[in-house]
């Protein structure tokens, strides 16, 4: 009744596949993708015949077709895609595809830098995938979020640093801007700075220590476990030595500290500090670095311990932030 709607082949397609045709399934779905392209399960019919036939390209061609004509189906998608990355025709095969710009091109990165993502294969392919067209800001990015989760912080922040802007690289020492000059870098290890209700955090330009700004963080008077700004680092081994300059017009009874954590664990490296009256005042100490401990977080925290010691009003001036190494250590 209705010849031109490919639908009615892919039934026909299930069909023969049910009753053991598969040359006949195979055409029928071919049939019902060039008349219906739009058919989600004729679509995935397809891939997963060709994947069992082990034909990554038209695998590709089918999943790519899939994630365009349902989106809401692309974590599952992506999720079965992340398992066939370890081979190498398939990674080819979707590398070739991610060339071509799709539409979800920018979901599969968001899904290769996720936490739960296995780094080898995912950094294998954007590896692969530099070596053929210009990697995208948030594929560098991505790129330098697994190499620091597959245990080479070093090497990440390396390839951070070399995505900057030759301007900017200069900033790029132990800590990155210490002296908070660039607000507009938050991405891989530069500070992550989070807000929260009752606290105001960003640059300041009418107190800097020294430069044109400091990092001001205003408290309203209610009552915050603070500990919303942070930077990772990738400090060889050796001896340390944690400088930074401090203005508190908070009148906190508790002070404020730069905390220095081995990276996936809450022991504590180094702890600095910060004064607790006003006026500029620099503060500086010693600490390690083992082998053991390739990445590290700098924190800046308050150690208050309740309500009555987190309630603040006023604000911090933190600037000059900066890590060098001791001679001979």
């Amino acid at each position: 009744m209705r010849p031109i709607d490919g639908r009615a082949y892919r039934v026909l397609g299930q069909v023969a596949m049910a009753t053991g045709d598969d040359a006949g399934a195979g055409k029928l779905l071919g049939i019902a993708t060039e008349r219906w392209p739009r058919d989600r399960m004729a679509q995935a019919l397809l891939a997963q015949r060709a994947l069992v036939d082990n034909d990554s390209v038209a695998a590709v061609t089918h999943l790519d077709a899939l994630l365009r004509v349902a989106p809401d189906i692309r974590a599952p998608v992506f999720a079965q895609m992340l398992t066939l990355l370890e081979f190498p025709e398939f990674r080819a095969a979707l590398i070739d595809r991610v060339g071509m710009d799709p539409p979800w091109r920018a979901a599969l990165v968001r899904t290769l830098r996720a936490g739960d993502t296995p780094p080898g294969p995912a950094l294998a392919m954007l590896d692969e995938l530099a070596t053929r067209h210009p990697l995208k800001d948030d594929e560098l990015q991505a790129r330098v979020a697994l190499l620091a989760r597959g245990g080479s912080p070093q090497v990440a922040r390396a390839a951070w640093i070399s995505s900057l802007d030759p301007a900017v690289r200069g900033a790029a020492k132990p800590v990155f801007d210490g002296g908070f000059e660039h607000p507009d870098i938050s991405e891989g290890f530069a500070w992550q700075i989070r807000s929260m209700p009752g606290v105001v955090i960003g640059p300041d330009a009418g107190n800097p220590h020294s430069g044109n700004h400091s990092l001001a963080i205003a408290f309203s008077g209610r009552a915050v476990q603070f500990a919303h700004v942070r930077q990772p680092l990738a400090l060889p081994a050796g001896t340390w030595r944690l400088r930074a300059s401090a203005d508190n017009r908070t009148g906190s009874t508790r002070p404020f500290v730069w905390q220095l954590t081995c990276e996936g664990s809450k022991d504590r490296v180094a702890e600095l500090a910060l004064p607790q009256s006003r006026g500029w005042q620099t503060v500086e100490g010693d600490f390690a670095i083992n082998a053991n401990c390739a990445g590290q977080q700098l924190l800046l925290r308050h150690t208050g311990r309740n309500l009555t010691e987190r309630q603040m009003r006023g604000t911090l001036y933190v600037d000059d932030v900066e890590i060098v190494r001791v001679a001979g250590g």
